[in-house]
């Protein structure tokens, strides 16, 4: 595991690709920050099962063996594909106490991998949340880190790597992704207090890897009102990030002003917690009101009540109305029936995502080779072959974004009609509307 793989290499670049095309924009922060031939523990935040390793491995020039949870090499058929992946299990007290003996041999692999100036990687949380929250750090790293410093004198020089992975959705396709390398932690640092007292050193490194992978996302605490914070920053971050400037990139831009936005009004919470228990009551009313209709906050505006807003958007879709209808077909078996499948069959919401992208890696290389094989026996032209290849795999990104186009359109056609049958009621609710982003901006601006 711990030697550079060129077979592992082909798969990165694969999966590099794909990563590629099934998101809008991947945004990396930082990477200057991972030194060369240096031994590393990568220690990201987890919100979004698979695809946050993959986030570390696609946007990093490294090969990284990740420790991850014991539970998923429980068939033996899988062991060898996880092996090739470079993963390792670590064992819990819920994989039962019998089995937690053999972490010992685990972290003797992993101080060896270190050893030779590789790369390690794993989640400190040891969960993932599924929401813009960062769970309680566990001790893994701090632990693995001072066995393999103490076993080497402190002359290691092995550095930690907090990394923050940010998607602007977990499961729809066409994200955005930030991966955000921050300043590595020197474990030698911590020698005089480790050697002190190992149990506090163990505690102080660990708090520090929480701090500073907290720094580099946006980590809502209210666990409360948790989606009144994501209501708030839905009506207001947009505008607030104009004002901001924080970054000359739009998305770098969004993603620090948010975090500036959520940072101030939790402390504006803190100040004044009367106010905000009234306003979050307001966004709660709000909020179900929106389920309630079945109307998304977006679509919650005067200006999607103009028929000039909606006949511009409607000759939009006509023209993207082809492309669609093209795209469904093409991709009808490799993403529809797989997506339609995940979603009646998978409980956890938060898996959609990675287990979408695994089936769209095995079906759609298949997919694709068979149309051009097809193709070519009838044309005998390779270079169209590959066009129709390439084509086939970038109209699907294509007709992806169509459909999302056509949806949201469908969306602003339901709010105009039920505006036009309910005048007093989406008066109301727009009322509201512009109330709560009143109240949350003289909050900002006070």
């Amino acid at each position: 595991m711990k030697n550079w793989s060129f077979a592992y290499a082909f798969v990165k670049q694969i999966v590099r690709t794909a990563m590629w095309l099934v998101h809008k924009r991947i945004t990396v922060i930082g990477a200057s920050n991972i030194p060369p031939s240096t031994p590393i523990i990568f220690a990201p935040n987890h919100q979004n099962a698979l695809m946050d390793p993959l986030a570390v491995l696609c946007t990093s020039r490294t090969q990284p063996v990740w420790l991850a949870r014991a539970d998923i090499f429980k068939l033996k058929a899988t062991r060898p594909i996880l092996r090739f992946l470079k993963i390792m299990p670590v064992y819990r007290f819920r994989d039962g106490k019998e089995n937690l003996g053999k972490n010992k041999k685990i972290f003797a692999q992993a101080i060896d991998i270190l050893e030779n100036k590789k790369e390690l990687a794993l989640f400190p949380e040891a969960a993932h949340s599924g929401k813009r929250q960062m769970l309680a750090h566990k001790k893994a790293i701090p632990r693995i880190a001072f066995l393999a410093e103490e076993k080497n004198n402190f002359k290691l020089n092995l550095h930690i790597i907090p990394v923050g992975i940010y998607y602007s959705h977990y499961w729809h396709l066409n994200r955005e992704l930030i991966v955000h390398y921050g300043k590595p932690i020197v474990v030698k640092d911590y020698e005089d207090d480790f050697r002190k007292d190992g149990h506090k050193a163990n505690m102080a490194l660990r708090d520090e890897i929480s701090k500073r992978v907290e720094a580099l996302t946006i980590n809502i605490k209210s666990k409360e009102h948790y989606d009144n914070y994501e209501l708030m920053r839905d009506l207001v971050g947009a505008d607030y990030a104009k004002k901001q400037k924080e970054d000359s990139n739009r998305m770098k831009n969004r993603f620090y002003s948010d975090q500036k936005l959520i940072g101030l009004l939790e402390a504006k919470e803190t100040e004044q917690p009367e106010l905000f228990s009234s306003l979050h009551s307001q966004l709660t009313n709000y909020r179900n009101t929106l389920q309630q209709l079945n109307i998304k906050n977006k679509q919650a505006s005067k200006k999607k009540l103009s028929i000039g807003f909606l006949l511009g958007k409607s000759l939009g879709a006509l023209l993207l109305l082809p492309l669609f209808i093209l795209g469904f077909i093409l991709h009808l078996i490799p993403f529809f029936i797989p997506r339609h499948f995940i979603q009646r069959k998978v409980k956890d919401q938060l898996f959609y995502g990675s287990i979408q992208f695994v089936a769209g890696l095995i079906i759609y290389p298949i997919i694709g080779l068979i149309l051009s094989f097809i193709f070519y026996l009838n044309t005998h032209n390779l270079v169209l072959t590959i066009c129709l290849l390439l084509g086939f795999w970038l109209l699907g990104k294509i007709a992806y974004k169509a459909m999302q186009y056509l949806q949201d359109l469908i969306d602003n056609y339901r709010f105009f009609f039920f505006a036009r049958k309910n005048q007093d009621q989406a008066t109301r609710l727009l009322d509201r509307k512009t109330k709560l982003k009143g109240q949350l901006f003289r909050l900002i601006n006070d």
